[in-house]
């Protein structure tokens, strides 16, 4: 095997494994997994046929943006308190 093809597998089963740590990608549903049900469910029941962008952890719990069409876009902002409720907030975006 040459240097370059071996170096440039190596690369990406480094990127691989940063993008599955982080939750990156398709990765992103398997890290959230929980936080994924209850959001669709969210963006389902109060935004009907809206996307929400990848979730992201924050410090506090998780934030996604959702996408409407035609729309100003949300910022949503997820967090759950001790008893396993989730707790939503919401933040328009000012589009330019």
């Amino acid at each position: 095997m040459k240097k370059s093809t071996k170096a440039f597998l190596i690369s990406a089963a480094a990127a691989g494994i940063y993008s599955a740590v982080n939750g990156r990608g398709p990765f992103n549903k398997l890290r959230f997994r929980e936080q994924h049900e209850h959001i669709a469910n969210y963006v389902e029941t109060h935004y009907p046929g809206a996307f929400y962008a990848p979730i992201s952890a924050t410090e506090k719990g998780w934030v996604t943006v959702i996408r409407r069409a035609g729309m100003p876009k949300i910022i949503l902002y997820v967090t759950c308190d001790l008893n396993g409720n989730y707790i939503f907030s919401e933040s328009a975006v000012a589009e330019r």
